[in-house]
């Protein structure tokens, strides 16, 4: 069962620094999203990243595209990494409109 939180509340994506260096390096991504892995806090190996649903499916939508578009491979593996990474953090959540 999904757990439904409002548009403004934020949820917490687990991230290595290497994940997140891809993403900003990579991606076209707005500002304000980029800002948010910039400032995120280091939780032991992993940054932990605070995003409300919204802005987290627009940055797995960045992070599709990018890795659609790819011509390293390697590059898309991680990219597809991160997209799963993401995704599985989406899908634990419904919004209450």
């Amino acid at each position: 069962m999904k757990k439904v939180i409002g548009q403004n509340d934020k949820v917490s994506v687990l991230l290595s620094q290497k994940q997140i260096n891809l993403i900003i390096e990579h991606t076209f991504a707005e500002d304000d999203l980029l800002n948010a892995l910039r400032i995120s806090e280091l939780v032991g190996a992993k940054r932990k990243v605070q995003f409300t649903l919204h802005d987290l499916e627009d940055l797995n939508g960045h992070v599709a595209a990018t890795s659609n578009h790819c011509n390293d491979k390697k590059l898309q593996q991680d990219l597809d990494c991160i997209y799963d990474i993401i995704q599985e953090v989406e899908l634990k959540y419904d919004l209450d409109y």
